[in-house]
């Protein structure tokens, strides 16, 4: 799977943000830990990752992120 380098450092948060506190973040949280100004833009960079198979999402769920072979 091919990730830009900006997917890699989001992909990395997440799991650098499991590690730390036991559960995913919120786009939220992705977003103010990158400076993004709007939650949209985290949001976009989770699909990307969904899309290419790093992330399992879970619909309706703040946290439904779940890094997929970790």
């Amino acid at each position: 799977m091919e990730l830009t380098d900006r997917q890699a450092q989001v992909l990395g948060f997440i799991k650098a943000f499991i590690s730390d506190k036991g559960y995913p973040p919120t786009r939220a949280e992705i977003s103010k830990g990158f400076g993004f100004a709007s939650d949209n833009a985290a949001e976009e960079h989770v699909k990307a990752l969904a899309k290419k198979g790093a992330l399992r999402l879970t619909k309706g769920v703040s946290r439904g992120i779940a890094v997929i072979g970790v």
